[in-house]
């Protein structure tokens, strides 16, 4: 059976004592958008919706994409969460029967709601405060350690999925791919944010599924404590600073270039670059570059005791044969490392910045009595030298780019988080609780695609572009979660769902629709369309009555649905950043080209995914074989 839409659960979460099945939820109250429509937040699998109850905030996630064996995973991470108690996981509630919607019962994961910021807004925020960054930095690396520890993996660790509290603590949320033992027959329920996770990442499920996207994290928070600027030139809205095309081919990785010759990161990312060119199975090996060997007075042990993957590729069979030589550390495998002289003691811990896979290391991988390191930067080189390398990389899809102008393909998202690229024909301000900024890409009486900023946005982008009626005529790039109006577009002026006072609209005038700006109802020209009915936003049609946005809402017995409007699509923006502005040869090659690796920088800038390229010309057939064929000379008429 489908599963309910966006929408769907939108209009059931409106009315709680009809919709939730819980006794407690029944009595709870949505919180709302200025639209009046309960505030929701998209991920892979669920959408997220914020209730109060009881003066306590809870989130109910309402699915959206079938999963196999959900409740069984869910009685599974509901117990490990429990019964490990750790700070930074939240409990959760499966219900199977949670909420109704068209008649039919679906289930709901009930948490408690974390008064957090995502790490990707937060990372912007606190940019100018590297000590916070690397707080927090260290508090994801002790949670995935912890979980390791515990032989349990997040499974799709990204900016959307970590919380950042106001003292630097951080909650990991969306246990959809989790990894427990008890679940390692189900196999893998998602394959994690494409911006985070190795390219030969498919269908593995083990306690190794955090490594790779931990590291990408960590490298990118330690890179933007030491420069701020990486985050304007590299943060494309859906990644920190990494994208799935540094990954797929790191040596053209402008990313990468400048990150090897950065002091204290240059290490981590030489290693994470190194990881991106093994199989998944090895990652761990290269990773960590402070693996233990289980070597304790000649006898083996297993690998296990040290502290998890970080000795994945160290077992203790290996050492069977005996004790190394003095000053000599016992191989994991003699054919393929070499034997390395003795690490020496690590000092104490200095004063100042954290390196990346610094001191916080021998918290992740403790030593234990009698153990050697033994894969140090060195050896890990050695060690790519001796296995064979992936396949040269092929050019990464990147995530669907769609043009303001496909309202078909717009109107298929709906709910989803894309990137749409455009020209603003239009922009309207609007004062209601706050001022609201109304970017529009088409007629919005045609179901034209529009994008929306609240009070907080509408300062963001005043502070980035200066007025925003000077986005009126040029390209942009933006990023957020679809939403479809189906009762047309909400933003027709003064009249719209809520009362407010239309400060000032810029761009052009169409015949059918006008920005309104006279007093008497004409358009900006002041004049009147050919069946003598005023045009604007305050126009009566030919029947005397008003139409357009200047009908009647529900309080005033006319609705827009009445009015006959198509649905509209629009994206609410979450922050001023996820909107930017770009030549019109970044435009046209997003459109046409939007899956190819990146060669440029200046590309990243724009969007982090696509070369910019000169649009395709149309390539001439070629010559048909034979003599050529003059063009006979013009008829001059009858002499």
């Amino acid at each position: 059976m489908k599963l309910p839409t966006l929408l769907d659960y939108q209009q059931a979460v409106q009315i709680p004592r009809l919709s939730f099945l819980d006794d407690q939820l029944r009595e709870s109250v949505p919180r709302l958008t200025p639209l009046g429509m309960p505030a929701v937040a998209t991920g892979g699998f669920a959408l997220t919706f914020d209730v109060s109850l009881d003066g306590r905030r809870h989130a109910v996630r309402c699915f959206h994409r079938h999963s196999d064996n959900l409740e069984l995973r869910y009685a599974c991470i509901a117990e490990f969460v429990r019964s490990a108690a750790l700070d930074f996981l939240v409990g959760v509630d499966y219900q199977p029967a949670g909420i109704r919607v068209r008649g039919h019962c679906w289930p709901i994961v009930r948490m408690e709601w974390i008064d957090g910021a995502r790490l990707d807004d937060w990372v912007q925020e606190n940019l100018d405060r590297p000590a916070h960054l690397d707080r927090a930095r260290l508090g994801l690396g002790f949670a995935v350690a912890e979980l390791r520890r515990r032989g349990a993996a997040h499974g799709d660790l990204q900016h959307g999925n970590i919380l950042v509290l106001p003292d630097t603590s951080v909650r990991l949320v969306d246990y959809d791919g989790m990894y427990l033992p008890g679940l390692s027959g189900l196999g893998a329920s998602e394959r994690g944010h494409r911006n985070y996770q190795h390219p030969d990442r498919s269908n593995q499920y083990d306690v190794t599924l955090d490594r790779f996207a931990e590291e990408v994290i960590t490298v990118s928070l330690a890179a933007l404590a030491r420069n701020p600027g990486l985050w304007r030139e590299f943060n494309t809205g859906e990644n920190l600073i990494f994208s799935a095309a540094d990954f797929a081919d790191p040596s053209a990785s402008a990313l990468f270039a400048r990150l090897e010759r950065m002091p204290g990161v240059a290490a981590a990312a030489r290693r994470l670059r190194d990881a991106c060119l093994v199989d998944f199975q090895d990652v761990p090996a290269v990773l960590d570059a402070d693996a233990l060997a289980p070597y304790r007075s000649g006898a083996p042990y297993r690998s296990g005791a040290v502290g998890g993957a970080g000795c994945a590729g160290v077992t203790g069979p290996a050492l069977a044969a005996g004790p190394a030589p003095a000053g000599r550390a016992a191989p994991a495998d003699r054919s393929a490392l070499p034997p390395h002289p003795v690490r020496p003691v690590r000092p104490a811990r200095p004063a100042g910045p954290v390196p990346v896979g610094g001191h916080e290391a021998v918290t992740r991988h403790p030593r234990p009595a009698g153990a050697v390191g033994v894969v140090s930067t060195v050896s890990a080189a050695r060690y790519l030298r001796t296995r064979p390398l992936r396949p040269a990389p092929v050019p990464v899809g990147g995530p669907g780019v769609l043009s303001a102008l496909d309202r078909a393909g717009l109107l298929a998202r709906r709910g989803e988080e894309i990137t749409v690229v455009g020209r603003v024909v239009r922009v309207r301000q609007l004062e209601r609780t706050g001022m609201i900024t109304v970017l529009e890409f088409g007629d919005d009486r045609g179901g034209g695609f529009s994008v929306v900023g609240w009070d907080r946005v509408s300062r963001e982008l005043v502070a980035t572009h200066g007025d925003p009626a000077r986005l009126a005529g040029t390209w942009v790039r933006v990023i957020g979660q679809l939403a479809v109006d189906d009762r047309g577009s909400s933003f027709h002026g003064p009249t719209a769902t809520s009362p407010a006072r239309l400060v000032r609209p810029t761009g052009p005038s169409w015949s059918s629709q006008s920005s309104g700006s006279g007093r008497d109802g004409r358009d900006g020209r002041g004049s009147r369309d050919g069946r003598g009915s005023r045009d604007g936003r305050g126009s009566r049609d030919g029947r005397g009555s008003r139409a357009g946005s200047g009908s009647r809402d529900s309080r005033g017995g006319r609705s827009d649905a009445a009015a006959g409007r198509p649905p509209a699509p629009r994206i609410e923006l979450r922050r001023g950043s996820l909107l930017r502005v770009l030549t019109e040869r970044q435009a046209e090659s997003l459109l046409n080209r939007p899956g190819t690796v990146p060669a440029a920088p200046a590309t990243r800038s724009a969007y982090g995914s696509g070369p910019v390229l000169p649009p395709r010309r149309p390539i001439p057939p070629p010559p048909v074989p034979g003599p050529t064929l003059t063009r006979s000379p013009a008829w001059r008429g009858w002499s």
